[in-house]
């Protein structure tokens, strides 16, 4: 006749629930992340769910040249709020249009005291016709402290790419007279050299203003 020793039964029904706690650790600490992370999306601005990207994406090396003939590269992005437009120069609307907007914005962030560490920058989709001389010619009409940049087309498309940024040139009867279909919305790069949200249109300069002001308090939290 065998006996159950009671100090075995108390050794594995302790063993059993070591090993139960140690199995569940991971999925609660995968739980409080999930929550914690939950909390914070719950927390973006309501103004800022269709303009603040899920994630900011680092970007990667360009070289461009600007209005000055300097070269502008992913180091010129360091530690600055930049505001980034994609058009060219002959565009008869959407681009001139946008840039006094962002010309309003610069004002505005200016008179406000919020114009620290931000800059404007316009890229050429065009580099065909947008040369170095006429685009500081044509950021003279705007602001010369806006930057304008072009560039060999590799170049143009290494930082559009990865931007999501489409363009599609109209077919003309004169091959100096076409046009580009170009994405319209303004990107917003921050201090750490990511895409970290998007003004799209209709762009707004009081609108564009109070919603970078959301998106700089939340980046600094």
């Amino acid at each position: 006749m065998t006996t159950n020793d009671p100090r075995k039964n108390n050794f594995r029904h302790r063993w059993l629930i070591a090993a139960a706690v140690l199995i569940s650790l991971p999925l609660f600490a995968w739980s409080i992340s999930e929550i914690l992370d939950t909390n914070k999306k719950i927390s973006i601005p309501l103004p800022l769910l269709s303009t603040l990207r899920p994630e900011p994406l680092p970007l990667e090396k360009f070289s461009l040249i600007d209005q000055q003939g300097q070269p502008f590269t992913l180091d010129q992005l360091k530690d600055k709020w930049s505001f980034v437009f994609f058009g060219y120069t002959s565009c008869p609307d959407v681009c001139p249009t946008t840039l006094a907007e962002m010309v309003n914005i610069a004002d505005m962030l200016a008179e406000k005291e919020q114009d620290d560490n931000i800059q404007f920058v316009f890229v050429s989709v065009d580099p065909e016709r947008d040369t170095v001389e006429l685009l500081k010619d044509y950021m003279g009409y705007f602001s010369p402290a806006f930057i304008g940049l072009t560039g060999h087309q590799s170049d143009i498309d290494a930082l559009t790419q990865q931007l999501n940024i489409l363009t599609i040139r109209k077919p003309s009867e004169s091959p100096d007279s076409y046009q580009i279909n170009h994405p319209s919305s303004i990107m917003l790069i921050d201090p750490k050299r990511r895409w970290f949200a998007s003004f799209s249109p209709p762009i707004h300069d009081e609108r564009i203003v109070k919603q970078f002001g959301l998106l700089r308090d939340y980046y600094e939290k």
